[in-house]
């Protein structure tokens, strides 16, 4: 288990965790690329179309590629990578700047009501769309029809939002329309972002655009708790009169529900040599399901100090180190791409299995309150490896042992030297400890063949000589006893008579 992340270092990935900004693959912050045009929407041209602007991050992309939409199809396209020139200005702190321009010729062309659309992608795969519009005028006797951009459009809305649209033809600004669908059949349509009346699936309902316009720009406002969670088209077109441009037409998720937090795993494990396994999966999202989440696993001991941290989208799997006994508490915090979070919190403990003591003296292997007779030697080969534990706990186990009572060494083996002393026979006691603090401990006794420190000695002090001669008597007095019982019963007896023969 990794210590060292405080409170202070979950709050702040609690607000990595629900920011939109990125975050690249070395770890480094990394913010969306920018693209700013060095023209003005509604862009009057005439035989040329001469585009420049800038393109700001940390590093090159990996893309830059454009389009022009003109109606609802992709009229001219091609690559621009390498137009791009870095100018050395530092916009942004440590992010760079490259100049970008393309010079198209529109001699050949006929009118045109058109939208230059440029994409690039950076390193951490972030896109980006920048558009233009712009008119060509061939004729006077030609009215070219009005256009709408979208100015970025967000990928999720919650509550109340406010977007910003351009919706204008070669004079000016014109009225604006926006209509919301959940179709699934409107993914076709909405694939090549610009699509007409004829290809949707469905009536529309469009909502009216009032508002006058401001700095270039139109606001269109959206209540999305009008809608359920979910999946959605969101079109907008301009119109002027009865006349409507092509629709722009944008994938829209609309969450305004957090997720639902979930764990599922023990609340109880006796430790062992392995990883527990605790499952995020039951979380979910009405809008997302279960793809997209990003889920903060904290793992705390019962101090409340962080021991382990881990976020990322779809994580839904975390496992605990169970080698290390203890009570804990595992928190997640699933999030989605609207700013919703919820936070759901797990304890549980991991019990630490005691030792068992076992030992041998000179390969004989003895139990708790055993005696041992040994051999006349100066020594004798002590071992614990007998002794076990859990998996995890097995290697690092201590043997201490102690002679009456008192430390005398530790290791697996060891010698034990003949005592000093043989006039009383002695005591060994061992006790493995784990490195939880667990311990077990098996106590014998030992002594030396022959010599009154020997268990099973037996002193000869003359005593034994005694009690031959009490036995000798005890026999005695048995036989006399016997002598006069049988007297006795001879002296009360009757003769036997006998007979004379005539």
């Amino acid at each position: 288990m990794v210590k060292g992340i405080g409170r202070i270092g979950s709050a702040l990935c609690v607000l990595i965790l629900l920011s939109p900004h990125g975050v690249s693959e070395t770890g480094t912050w990394d913010d969306p690329p920018q693209l700013i045009f060095d023209q003005n929407q509604g862009l009057l041209i005439d035989l040329s179309l001469n585009i420049s602007g800038t393109y700001i991050d940390e590093e090159y992309p990996n893309t830059f590629t454009w389009r022009i939409f003109r109606g609802t199809d992709v009229w001219l396209s091609g690559d621009l990578l390498e137009s791009l020139v870095e100018s050395g200005e530092s916009h942004e702190s440590s992010r760079n700047t490259w100049e970008f321009s393309l010079d198209l010729n529109f001699s050949s062309y006929s009118s045109c009501a058109c939208v230059l659309e440029i994409e690039t992608e950076d390193s951490n795969g972030q896109h980006v769309v920048a558009q233009l519009m712009f008119f060509r005028q061939h004729s006077d006797n030609v009215i070219l029809p009005p256009q709408i951009i979208l100015d970025n459009p967000p990928e999720i809305i919650r509550g109340t939002v406010v977007l910003q649209a351009i919706s204008r033809d070669a004079a000016g600004f014109v009225g604006l329309q926006w209509a919301i669908s959940n179709h699934s059949d409107m993914g076709l349509p909405c694939s090549f972002h610009y699509t007409n009346a004829q290809a949707w699936p469905e009536e529309m309902n469009w909502s009216e655009v009032t508002q006058t316009p401001s700095a270039g720009n139109q606001t269109l406002t959206i209540n999305s708790t009008n809608y359920e969670d979910g999946d959605y088209f969101l079109l907008v077109r301009a119109v002027r009169g009865g006349e409507q441009s092509p629709s722009s037409c944008h994938r829209l998720g609309i969450d305004n529900n957090p997720p639902t937090a979930s764990i599922d795993g023990p609340t109880h494990s006796v430790e062992f040599s392995g990883e527990i396994q605790f499952d995020g999966g039951g979380s979910s999202d009405q809008f997302l399901g279960q793809e997209g989440l990003v889920y903060l696993w904290v793992l705390e001991d019962e101090l409340g100090e962080n021991l382990y941290y881990h976020s990322a989208k779809n994580f839904r799997t975390f496992w605990v180190d169970a080698s290390q006994a203890g009570n804990y508490t595992l928190t997640l915090t699933v999030a989605d791409d609207a700013g919703f979070s919820d936070t759901v919190s797990h304890q549980f403990s991991i019990t630490n299995q005691e030792p068992v003591a076992a030992l041998r003296i000179g390969g004989q292997a003895l139990e708790d309150g055993d005696s041992i007779t040994l051999t006349d030697s100066p020594q004798w080969l002590l071992e614990c490896g007998d002794s076990t534990d859990t998996d995890n706990d097995q290697s690092g186990l201590v043997c201490t042992w102690y002679i009456d009572e008192e430390p005398m060494m530790t290791g697996w083996t060891r010698q034990l030297q003949c005592p000093d002393d043989l006039s009383t026979p002695h005591t060994l006691m061992l006790e493995v400890t784990d490195d939880n603090g667990g311990s077990d401990t098996i106590s014998v006794q030992f002594g030396v063949r022959d010599t009154p420190s020997d268990p099973t000695y037996v002193a000869d002090d003359g005593m034994g000589f005694l009690s031959i001669i009490g036995i000798v008597i005890a026999i005695t007095l048995a036989l006399l006893a016997v002598l006069v019982a049988v007297r006795q019963y001879s002296g009360g007896s009757t003769s036997i008579p006998k007979w004379k023969r005539e």
